[in-house]
């Protein structure tokens, strides 16, 4: 018995210590009213979402007398430290069915995954629960909400995962982001924050770098399995503002949201200058057919059953 427990919470600390990925996608805008934009290559080591997680096993829970009372599905909840503080892994709600129709593959080209399982299926969001979303409106362009709401539904038709927007919020976006913050958000895993901002809030803006996203893999209520949640997209205003500006300045900007949104639902670089996961691009303005597939592909994970 006691080397069962150590292995499964050896297991469990080495999931919840798997650290989150970022991407920044790099546009020089030293010309913005020629409306060329070239873009950099994006930074390949950024800092994680992710506080440092301890999962904490039911044995060892349960040796230290620190387990609640038992959770929605009438088994003891496992928990995680964050900060400093003992917070329960969120159980999925009962519904076990998917919300949206799954997106059938009809494309073919590169696609890679941000995290992925045993054999090569990638680890995505939960599809029978909507993927949360605030927006931090501080400094917001005048199409900035346009932006964020067309890119998203674009994302949603190509993955068949539903977005649901969960209102304003004043939330920094931070490097070191909680993954559930109850007196902000309650009890569940934090909504994807997208959040308009500055290289003096977020370092990793400063220079060319107009966009970054990520999301963070956790374990389901009961320790195992992989998700997505927690999702961070973080979008320097002057910079998408002076894209704006530039000839086809809505569709590049756009294209700008939707690859950062790409890296959100888990999505990762691909060196093929066909798709808009590629790092140095400036002239695609939508995805491509590998990430047409990828995104069909990460809307297709398993449900988490409760």
């Amino acid at each position: 018995m006691g080397f069962g427990r150590r292995r499964r919470e050896r297991e469990l600390q080495e999931l919840l210590e798997r650290m989150e990925r970022l991407d920044g996608r790099a546009v020089d805008l030293s010309d913005p009213a020629s409306g060329t934009h070239v873009v950099a290559r994006s930074r390949s080591a950024l800092p994680s979402l992710l506080v440092l997680l301890v999962i904490v096993g039911l044995f060892g829970a349960w040796r230290f007398g620190l387990l609640a009372p038992l959770g929605d599905f009438g088994r003891p909840p496992t928990y995680v430290t964050v900060n400093g503080s003992r917070i329960a892994v969120p159980f999925p709600p009962k519904n076990s069915t998917r919300l949206l129709p799954p997106v059938q593959v009809s494309t073919q080209g590169a696609h890679a995954f941000l995290f992925a399982l045993p054999g090569g299926k990638p680890t995505g969001y939960d599809p029978c629960r909507p993927v949360r979303y605030v927006i931090r409106p501080d400094g917001m362009p005048p199409l900035g909400e346009r932006l964020i709401t067309e890119s998203i539904a674009e994302v949603s038709a190509l993955s068949g995962l539903k977005f649901e927007y969960a209102g304003p919020t004043t939330e920094q976006p931070a490097s070191s982001r909680a993954v559930i913050q109850p007196s902000r958000y309650g009890e569940d895993w934090a909504p994807v924050l997208i959040a308009w901002t500055s290289p003096a809030e977020v370092p990793d803006l400063a220079g060319s770098v107009a966009g970054i996203g990520g999301s963070a893999e956790v374990p389901g209520a009961s320790g195992s399995g992989e998700w997505l949640a927690a999702g961070r997209l973080a979008l320097d205003t002057q910079d998408i503002t002076r894209i704006l500006a530039g000839r086809d300045g809505y569709s590049q900007a756009k294209a700008v949201v939707l690859h950062e949104l790409g890296h959100v639902v888990g999505l990762d670089h691909v060196q093929d200058r066909a798709e808009l996961m590629f790092p140095e691009t400036a002239t695609l303005t939508d995805f491509g057919p590998g990430d047409r597939e990828g995104l069909a592909l990460v809307g297709q994970v398993s449900c988490e059953r409760g």
